[in-house]
């Protein structure tokens, strides 16, 4: 299953700040059932993209519980602007390594 979870920073939050921050998160996210792997994104518009593999849609969606109360996780949402976070996940069909 595919996660993506997209956002803006806050202002003043810089590059490296943002990717530590998620880096930071990888021992927690290694540790989720189903965790498979993540990649980090950003347009010229400041959005920021999040991309998450998972082993199944249930993975996915439990993800957010299981890693609600890390603070790993807190310590990234402190950097961006909540009410611009959007999230999906999609039933991966075909793939190809």
């Amino acid at each position: 299953a595919l996660e993506i979870v997209k956002w803006k920073s806050k202002t003043n939050v810089t590059d490296q700040q943002m990717i530590e921050a998620v880096e930071n998160m990888l021992p927690d996210l290694n540790a989720t059932e189903g965790f498979l792997s993540q990649s980090l994104h950003k347009n010229e518009n400041e959005t920021w993209i999040d991309i998450y593999y998972w082993d199944s849609t249930e993975n996915a969606n439990l993800s957010n519980v299981r890693m609600a109360e890390k603070e790993s996780l807190k310590n990234l949402l402190e950097l961006i602007e909540l009410d611009s976070v959007s999230m999906e996940i999609f039933e991966t069909l075909q793939g190809s390594t």
